[in-house]
């Protein structure tokens, strides 16, 4: 089966070069026609340059498709569209020299054994026949042609990737306002104020605290929304103040394991990203005395990881999944780096990639 797909554009792209060869191919013979009308067309058709210009043609235009799918692929973005258009236009004039020279020297006899002559002997030959002008010329009518072919491919995919930015855009306000929904929960808020309540009778001291961690984490919220990253260091300080809270609201029922060295906290992540990660599994996970749930928090190269041991409920909420979805689609705007996800072993881990520098 993966051979089929494999094939199939390779057997497109010959079909298509094939095409293109012929058209550009009887634009000749009948321009030569015209200019030796006295000549039988049998004798046009039939003469070798026909069967050269053929040639000509196909591997110019295959090497063509080939070579705009590469540059396409090597600058997507619509900025670069300039450094695209140079890039293979120069890549164009070296491509059409080496064809027209390979093309030639088959005809030449170049590649077929000669008793009587060596290959340097007829390599030598070769070249002192062959003029720089008729490469030039060669070159530059495969310029034009290739400008009428690929110039509107270019011009599709540069307002391709225009329009597919602008939905970007888009995606990434609608996932920060997603995002923003997901940690102003009413539902989290709810609980929060009803162990503040039960913390007041019973320990002021601690309620003072929880108080104090739940207005930075809510100050943190409104202060990041806006933002597309945030440093790592102040994402991890946001996240003790929500971890302080779950620790004062779960007890001994949670067990938080941070391995951050401050050697460590350099980069940038999403914000809210790993308060959210954390928020999952507490939602996620049953825990009790009897039954902690083990939360470690840790970097491992380039990404952060949020593992816990597993302890599922069986009853979750209807919007299962959404919000590692959310993050999955914020870092695919932002970074070229996954996001992994791993369950094994009674484990679940969430690594989140860290982005080295911002990119202006």
């Amino acid at each position: 089966m993966q051979i089929n797909f494999v094939k199939k554009p390779l057997f497109k792209a010959i079909i298509q070069a094939l095409l293109a060869s012929l058209v550009v191919t009887i634009y000749f013979l009948v321009v030569a026609k015209l200019d030796h009308n006295d000549v039988p067309w049998i004798s046009i058709i039939s003469h070798p340059n026909t069967a050269k210009g053929l040639l000509y043609g196909f591997f110019l235009f295959l090497g063509h498709s080939y070579l705009s799918k590469w540059v396409g692929n090597r600058y997507p973005s619509s900025k670069d569209f300039g450094k695209k258009m140079l890039v293979f236009y120069s890549i164009s004039f070296f491509l059409t020299i080496l064809v027209v020279f390979i093309v030639n020297a088959f005809f030449f006899g170049l590649f077929t054994p000669n008793v009587s002559q060596s290959f340097s002997q007829r390599f030598h030959h070769f070249i002192h026949q062959q003029r720089v002008a008729y490469y030039f010329q060669t070159a530059m009518v495969s310029w034009c042609i290739s400008m009428i072919f690929f110039g509107f491919y270019f011009y599709k995919r540069f307002k391709d990737y225009q329009i597919k930015e602008s939905q970007q855009e888009k995606q990434q306000i609608t996932a920060q306002f997603e995002s923003l929904k997901n940690q102003l929960d009413p539902h989290f808020l709810f609980n929060s104020l009803n162990v503040l309540n039960g913390l007041i009778e019973e320990n002021p001291k601690k309620a003072s605290l929880f108080t104090t961690d739940l207005s930075k984490i809510y100050r943190y919220v409104l202060e990041q929304k806006d933002k597309s990253i945030v440093p790592l260091q102040e994402e991890l300080s946001f996240s003790k103040s929500y971890l302080n809270l779950l620790s004062l609201r779960f007890e001994d029922s949670i067990q938080i394991n941070l391995h951050i060295s401050e050697e460590e906290n350099i980069g940038f992540i999403l914000p809210l990203s790993l308060q959210l990660l954390i928020e999952n599994v507490v939602k996620h996970n049953v825990m009790s005395l009897k039954r902690p749930l083990l939360l470690e928090i840790y970097r491992e190269a380039d990404y952060l990881y949020v593992e816990n041991n597993l302890q599922k409920k069986k009853i979750l909420h209807g919007n299962s999944g959404i919000g590692l979805k959310n993050i999955q689609e914020r870092y695919a705007i932002l970074s070229n780096l996954p996001v992994h996800i791993q369950e094994n072993d009674g484990l679940f881990s969430v690594g989140l990639p860290i982005i080295r520098e911002i990119v202006t």
